[in-house]
């Protein structure tokens, strides 16, 4: 399997994942131009995907989704309440299939299980990825992390997981209250001390797994910060660091492969 953040932020979100020769997008928050020029930077071939799946309805995840549906004939997979939050984004002419929580589905050699998060959407959702003996799962775009978030992230071979501010830069920055509470709420974001505690939590002693750092707020984080957060947890206790890339806004992460 292949992985690769073409981006990741609260301008555009988009996440590759290969394996066999075919692919698939979580979340499509860039113009098509745009996605096809990041993926051409990394070597990776929009010919290759089979489908596109949504977590939730937010633009910074969607903006893109109808219209490379439609260049790329491939159908697009979102829970009800996802799919209602956004309808003027489809014309009609895409191939729209509804998907819901627990339930597993397959998308080429993918088998797939989105799982519930708590977020600020009408049904937002997260994935286990599998293909053969080999896992991905990622959780971005969440307030707090359930037993259930839990379960799915252990036992992966790349975790991908949001460090979305600092807490000190959210509370000190110039973002109203109002922003500042619904971020820090239970259906906000993760703190990067949040992130670096579920890490220490879920992963095993011999950090394995590769983890990769998403969704950094440009106003409220840094990723000096986010490594020095997790760095110094794990270090405290002697712990083996993982393998650790922090993902960017601003241009695709490298191919990360398992």
């Amino acid at each position: 399997m292949k992985i690769c953040l073409l981006g990741s932020g609260s301008k555009g979100n988009s996440t590759y994942i290969e394996s066999r020769g075919k692919a698939i997008i979580i979340d499509q928050g860039f113009s098509f131009v745009e996605m096809k020029k990041r993926l051409e930077s990394r070597g990776l071939d929009e010919k290759k995907i089979k489908g596109i799946l949504l977590t939730h309805e937010h633009g910074d995840h969607i903006m893109g989704v109808g219209i490379t549906a439609r260049k790329l004939d491939i159908p697009v997979y979102a829970t009800s309440g996802t799919f209602n939050g956004k309808k003027k984004i489809f014309n009609g002419s895409e191939i729209l299939v509804t998907i819901n929580r627990g339930e597993e589905f397959e998308v080429g050699p993918f088998e797939i299980l989105p799982f519930s998060v708590s977020h600020d959407a009408a049904d937002p959702v997260q994935f286990c990825v599998h293909s053969g003996k080999k896992k991905i799962a990622l959780a971005t775009d969440l307030g707090f992390v359930s037993t259930l978030v839990r379960h799915c992230l252990r036992d992966s071979d790349i975790v991908v997981i949001e460090s979305n501010h600092d807490l000190e830069m959210l509370k000190n920055g110039a973002y109203p209250w109002n922003l500042k509470q619904r971020i820090m709420s239970r259906t906000g974001h993760l703190s990067n001390r949040n992130a670096a505690e579920i890490l220490f939590n879920i992963l095993p002693s011999n950090g394995r797994p590769k983890i990769v750092l998403a969704h950094l707020s440009a106003e409220n984080n840094c990723s000096e910060l986010v490594r020095k957060e997790v760095c110094e947890l794990f270090e405290s206790f002697d712990r083996t660091l993982p393998s650790i890339v922090i993902a960017s806004q601003d241009e695709a992460t490298e191919v990360l492969e398992i």
